[in-house]
């Protein structure tokens, strides 16, 4: 198993590096902004995960390596792509298309609409992502602020369920409360404080 690669940026492509230690050269597949953090040229790091398909019919095998600038981000991957439906093209089509913590506190608020954006993934299959993650990824801090899509809501809601954890609040209970009363004002939330005190009075 390789867990990482320590060694010189020989190439650097759109998705891919290749990094060359004691004389091996590495390709290594990345999400875009993976690629576009490493150095021109020089030593570098990445963390790996190593994928290996068989092909049943014929038997052939292929071998691939996804590379990740932490060992966190690279398990977020590794979670994405044990979804049914996420194979690790479409896993690093995602990463490439939001970064790690958009994509965490979007699997953390049940968001949807950031994960539906992505090309390859429609509503059935978002839904199946939040669904098998959520709970693996309680343990995840929701970044305050982080941009979901666009959306004032989203980063309002992000905002508050920081907040309401930091209080000591169970995560999952917050959300439930916190989502309710966001319905019940649909289009039109509340400003931050109003709403972690609607929120705590609907718990």
């Amino acid at each position: 198993m390789i867990d990482s690669l320590n060694g010189e940026l020989l190439e650097r492509g759109t998705d891919h590096a290749v990094i060359v230690c004691h004389g091996v050269g590495y390709l290594v597949q990345m999400p875009t902004a993976v690629v576009q953090s490493l150095p021109a040229k020089g030593a570098c790091r990445v963390y790996v995960h190593y994928s290996v398909t068989v092909d049943v019919r014929s038997g052939s095998s292929e071998h691939r390596l996804y590379g990740f600038l932490n060992a966190d981000d690279r398990q977020l991957f590794r979670r994405l792509i044990d979804v049914q439906g996420v194979s690790a093209t479409l896993g690093l089509v995602i990463m490439s298309a939001r970064d790690a913590e958009q994509i965490r506190s979007a699997i953390l608020l049940g968001d949807e609409g950031v994960l539906k954006g992505i090309k390859g993934i429609g509503p059935k299959l978002a839904q199946r992502i939040i669904a098998e993650l959520q709970g693996k990824l309680s343990g995840s801090p929701v970044v305050a602020g982080a941009p979901l899509g666009g959306s004032p809501g989203n980063t309002l809601r992000a905002e508050a369920l920081s907040a309401l954890i930091s209080l000591g609040l169970d995560r999952m209970k917050a959300e439930r409360a916190l989502q309710g009363v966001l319905k019940e004002h649909g289009t039109e939330p509340p400003p931050l404080e109003e709403l972690i005190k609607l929120t705590l009075k609907n718990l």
